[in-house]
């Protein structure tokens, strides 16, 4: 099943804080049914100017990106309107511990090297 990275960003302290437990609770859900793969803040918030701004990262596994977004907008911040921003990346991991979910499942990490290595000549 393909994967996606998905960040957001959210300006809102209050708003933020105020809808965070409802957005944890729906996390862990996410995670418990097999979408979410991987969650959570980049490093700590960070300031502009004067404003406030807080990233996650998002890696959830979906069918498609029209599949993925159905399952994002259940989320307590994005119907709450704390996402200011978003950027969704279809991604392929097909190395660690992510790769027996990957396009290449199956090939162990040596072998899709030597194959790598192979077209690089």
């Amino acid at each position: 099943m393909p994967h996606f990275v998905v960040t957001y960003v959210h300006r809102d302290p209050t708003g933020w804080a105020r809808h965070l437990e409802a957005h944890l609770r729906w996390l862990v859900e996410r995670v418990e049914s097999g979408e979410l793969r991987a969650s959570g803040p980049t490093a700590g918030a960070e300031t502009r100017g004067e404003g406030w701004e807080r990233t996650a990262l998002l890696v959830f596994a979906a069918a498609d990106e029209e599949a993925l977004r159905a399952v994002v907008d259940t989320d307590p911040y994005m119907a709450e309107g704390q996402v200011q921003e978003m950027t969704v990346t279809r991604w392929d991991p097909i190395f660690g511990v992510l790769a027996e979910e990957s396009s290449r499942a199956g090939t162990g990490d040596a072998a899709l090297l030597q194959r790598l290595a192979e077209l690089a000549r």
